[in-house]
């Protein structure tokens, strides 16, 4: 098998990782109203749950980042699959607000792993000219899995109940968890344009923060996240209440309506925004982001 065979299976197992990143991630939503009302919780409640999740997220994710330089990316996802995976079933198997609470709280500590090995591998997998794409491709695991979560979550928790929603996604998680191993570990910076400095083992930890972070692209990037993460989790994580709330929609209508508003049709701008992107930086070096700019402007 060819370098670029192996890319693209590698790609491919990525990409199929982070659909059920963000199916997991997403199946909270889907059951909100049934788990809401069999333990008389509030909104609050059921908003903290989110708002934990993604700041465990953020935390853990910093230190994971910093292993992800050093150590091997496929173990690293490989380990974060599997403990994602089984605290997703753990969610299943809650008694009660805080055993889900903690339950979640480990999805998070799991999931927080994807990101930096996933974009680490693809940026040594694919040269700068094709990168947008296939990071597209991968990225194209969140609306999909947010699709199939909301969509498939609805069907299942009307016909045997919220529990079963989370029991269901475990098993194709543990089974990525294995086939991550056979990604594969490519040279780091070896598709780079210019030679980069490889981190050392014995740098301090906050050194690699403190360079990346003197790029100022880079805080524009993170705040402009901040900002729009801010309202796209809100609306994905009460759609299918509000829905059901306030449209009157059953369980499962309310999700397949939520499935197509906001998981489908980010299918279309991951797909046409990578290729955007990649012409935008032949034409202008800043295009990447200009094209990012008027995207969230939209």
């Amino acid at each position: 098998m060819s370098f670029r065979q192996r890319a693209t299976f590698s790609l491919t197992i990525l990409f199929l990782i982070n659909t059920m990143n963000f199916f997991d991630r997403q199946i909270l939503a889907a059951v909100t109203e049934p788990i809401r009302k069999q333990w008389s919780l509030s909104d609050t409640q059921m908003g903290w749950l989110g708002t934990a999740f993604t700041l465990i997220y953020a935390v853990v994710g910093l230190p994971l980042g910093r292993l992800t330089d050093n150590a091997s990316r496929r173990k690293i996802l490989s380990v974060g699959v599997a403990i994602w995976s089984i605290f997703t079933a753990a969610s299943g198997m809650a008694w009660g607000y805080w055993s889900l609470f903690a339950a979640r709280m480990g999805v998070g500590v799991g999931e927080s792993s994807c990101a930096p090995a996933a974009n680490s591998l693809i940026g040594d997998l694919f040269p700068a000219t094709k990168r947008a794409r296939a990071i597209s491709i991968f990225m194209l695991g969140l609306p999909i899995g947010i699709f199939l979560s909301n969509f498939l979550s609805g069907f299942i928790a009307k016909a045997w109940g919220w529990q079963a929603t989370f029991f269901v996604a475990t098993i194709p998680g543990l089974i990525l968890a294995v086939l991550a191993l056979w990604i594969i570990e490519p040279q780091r910076g070896a598709a780079e344009e210019h030679p980069v400095k490889a981190t050392e083992s014995n740098e301090s930890f906050w050194k690699p923060y403190k360079r990346v972070m003197s790029i100022k692209t880079m805080w524009w990037i993170a705040l402009s996240g901040a900002f729009h993460n801010f309202n796209a989790y809100a609306v994905n994580a009460f759609t299918p209440a509000y829905l059901s709330r306030f449209h009157g929609l059953d369980l499962r209508v309310a999700n397949t309506t939520a499935a197509f508003t906001v998981g489908a049709v980010g299918v279309v701008g991951l797909l046409v925004g990578g290729v955007l992107a990649d012409w935008a930086r032949s034409w202008k070096p800043q295009g990447r982001m200009l094209v990012g700019a008027i995207s969230i402007l939209g």
